[in-house]
């Protein structure tokens, strides 16, 4: 369940005032009026897609995003391609960039942080049998950035200065497995703790005071048990399967996925994997779509790409999605890099009181991975 703590500064009685109506505004309709940018960081945050590097080249791909132990974050039914022990750890760093554009300006906010961060370790059990585990950060809420709002749109200059930092994630410790009925058919299923804490400071203060008029601190922290399903069939040229990630109350979107493959021997066994994601199904139906490809061009070296498109599962962004990727394997380790970028826009509405007539938003991850198989 949620726990949420606030500490509040008030400098002049006027200034509590302004407090209280500030209060639950920032509490009961962010979702309405409030977007700031970089993941909405009082909703729903960012969903960090680049948990394993191969899915991070890929634009996010889940269903076929892991041929390794972080199959336990998006479909453990691609445990079973584990032929012994594997580990697996990654990371990545994170630059953003927030831009309000309206008649008269444009603000541009930016900042850059730790991205995401993970690792799993997978074994095999018998023949038709793969158990792994891991811990890896599954969202991303932070935010540093500050709105100008105009007192009065018809009269020119800033009245008002608001600020807000945000810090904080969600993350998932799980452990799951993988059963083979055939060599052409598999499932997974995996469970554990989604758990997490977010802190906010907030600061509203008008220019013709000489003192912060008033400011917050609040925060709220999550631990609720998570699952992830999936299944595929196939062989080594044609495959399809589906891979489900449960939600958590209102701060991380359930999530369903299906994806087909299909690998062409006469262009260099080059890989092509189509998937759709939708968003918390059967509620809001955000829609993604995802194309990912992977080429070998040595036995140890392999190129990946992806492109994609999603509605916007925050604040009715559209976005689009780019990124690239490759692998280098030796007999034991295997080191993966991409480069990931997504941007968003969505007109008006976003900031009422900051009269934008559109919103661009975008982010970069710089991703890397190492791979150890026995």
């Amino acid at each position: 369940m949620h726990q949420y703590s606030f500490y509040r500064s008030d400098l002049t009685k006027r200034c509590g005032a302004v407090s209280l109506l500030l209060l639950p505004v920032l509490l009961l309709i962010p979702a309405a009026s409030w977007g700031y940018g970089f993941h909405d960081a009082l909703t729903y945050g960012n969903t960090i897609d680049v948990i394993s590097i191969r899915s991070a080249a890929m634009v996010g791909i889940r269903v076929f995003g892991s041929s390794g132990a972080s199959a336990v974050f998006m479909n453990p039914s691609n445990l079973h391609y584990l032929p012994t022990f594997h580990l697996e750890v990654s990371t990545s760093a994170v630059s953003w960039t927030e831009e309000v554009v309206d008649s008269t300006s444009v603000v541009q906010r930016s900042d850059r942080g730790l991205g995401s961060l993970s690792g799993a370790a997978a074994c095999r059990l018998g023949s038709r049998t793969v158990v792994g585990i891991g811990l890896a950060k599954v969202s991303d809420f932070q935010y540093n950035g500050t709105h100008f709002l105009p007192e009065n749109p018809s009269h020119p200059g800033i009245d008002i200065i608001e600020t807000l930092n945000a810090t904080g994630g969600l993350w998932e410790a799980l452990c799951g497995f993988s059963w083979s009925p055939s060599e052409y058919l598999s499932a997974g299923v995996s469970g554990g703790l989604r758990f997490g804490e977010v802190t906010y400071d907030y600061s509203y203060d008008e220019k013709f005071t000489p003192e912060v008029d008033s400011s917050y601190t609040w925060s709220w922290d999550l631990s609720e048990p998570c699952f992830h399903a999936g299944a595929e069939m196939g062989d080594e040229v044609l495959g399809a399967g589906v891979c489900y990630t449960s939600g958590t109350s209102d701060r991380y979107h359930d999530r369903l996925s299906i994806a087909g493959r299909a690998t062409a021997e006469h262009i260099g066994n080059t890989t092509m994997i189509f998937e759709g994601e939708i968003v918390a199904p059967f509620d809001r139906n955000y829609f993604k779509g995802k194309l990912g490809i992977e080429t070998p061009i040595r036995r140890s070296i392999s190129l990946l790409a992806g492109v994609g498109f999603n509605e916007g599962e925050n604040m009715n962004r559209v976005g689009m999605a780019f990124s690239v990727g490759g692998n280098y394997r030796t007999d034991r380790f295997t080191l993966d890099l991409a480069l990931s970028n997504i941007n968003r826009s969505r007109v008006s509405t976003s900031f009422p009181e900051e009269y934008s007539d559109y919103v661009d938003d975008s982010w970069t991850q710089f991703c890397i991975g190492l791979n150890y198989l026995i």
